[in-house]
């Protein structure tokens, strides 16, 4: 059991990331049709810039250590994946039944990265303060 709580426990936002990121290029791709190997590139660049934004925010511009979260927090912050992994699924979409062919790819990787991140920080923010104890009866 130990071996599983480990696993869940370090791998569960990556997890949701990688689905997030592979969902939104499917959606992409279901909406503009095939990318090019060029579009493909645009689309890695605006989700790494999405995650870059995201880590600069969450440590004043690199200045702050980003602080872990316990265990449990982690583990019940990352059951609800459901709520980042589709805000950012569907930012994507809308991207691309918006924007068409040409900025889509960018802006899709971007935006699937940013909502990812920061629906996945208030999933796990929720978590804390929901595993808190109660205070008074």
């Amino acid at each position: 059991m130990r071996g599983l709580q480990t696993s869940v426990r370090n791998n569960s936002t990556a997890y949701g990331y990688s689905l997030t990121v592979t969902a939104t290029l499917g959606v992409l791709a279901a909406e503009l049709d095939a990318p090019t190997v060029g579009q493909l590139f645009l689309f890695a660049a605006g989700a790494v810039m999405g995650v870059v934004a995201v880590e600069a925010a969450a440590t004043r511009g690199f200045r702050e250590r980003a602080r872990s979260e316990p265990p449990q927090v982690v583990v019940f912050g990352s059951a609800l994946a459901i709520l980042s992994v589709g805000s950012a699924v569907g930012a994507g979409a809308l991207a691309a039944v918006v924007l068409g062919t040409g900025v889509a790819w960018p802006i899709g990787g971007l935006l699937a990265s940013l909502l990812y991140l920061l629906a996945a920080g208030a999933e796990m923010a929720m978590a804390e303060r929901a595993s808190r104890p109660k205070r008074g009866g």
